[in-house]
């Protein structure tokens, strides 16, 4: 929604804890309008998915996040999968959402890409080069048998990087559009049992 800007800044992007709570913040203020506007489903843009759960909580329509999507899809997909996240830093948060979805007994690997969100986002010819080789290390040395890229950004680059790898390497932004469509298309939406609405923001 381009011409909502909402009362929260959003992160240019989302490569610590702090950016993380920033986003969730923006996420939920977000989903709020757009169930109000009439949309069917929310969204979000960040693999780590600050504000998803929380937003689950204000809304009755699907709230997709990206990288709970995209670890869940690699496990139907293959037994073993690595994670490539775009910096040193981002590594623990990879690794925490892999605990958090329970996929963690099946991380092969999480790897840096030693390169910031921004960066990624240049397409540099240089830049999927070297994302080729670190996904063909994963595979030849971690014995990862996908690839999640651990990064909305960087999953925009997968259809560019997959068929040099060898292996399925997972477009996390793709995936959580198809999932909005099937649960959108099956009358389903997430358990207000599981997220309650706040009654303090009745």
């Amino acid at each position: 929604m381009t011409d909502f800007e909402g009362s929260v800044p959003r992160p240019s992007s989302v490569e610590s804890r702090g950016e993380e709570l920033a986003l969730a913040l923006w996420v939920i203020e977000q989903a709020v309008e757009a169930e109000r506007r009439g949309f069917d489903a929310v969204i979000t843009g960040c693999f780590s998915d600050p504000g998803v759960e929380a937003a689950r909580e204000r809304v009755a329509i699907p709230v997709i996040g990206p990288g709970e999507t995209a670890l869940y899809t690699a496990r139907m997909l293959a037994h073993y999968f690595s994670v490539v996240t775009p910096l040193p830093e981002t590594v623990p948060l990879a690794r925490e959402q892999a605990h958090r979805t329970g996929m963690h007994p099946f991380i092969a690997s999480i790897v840096s890409f030693d390169l910031s969100v921004e960066a990624i986002r240049d397409r540099d010819p240089a830049t999927i080069s070297r994302l080729i080789d670190v996904c063909r290390a994963c595979v030849r040395d971690d014995g990862a048998e996908a690839i999640v890229c651990g990064c909305a950004s960087m999953s925009l680059l997968s259809d560019e990087i997959g068929a040099a790898v060898g292996v399925p390497v997972l477009n996390s932004v793709r995936l959580s559009l198809r999932a909005a469509e099937m649960m959108v298309g099956s009358g389903l939406c997430h358990s207000k049992k599981t997220f309650p609405v706040p009654l303090k923001q009745l």
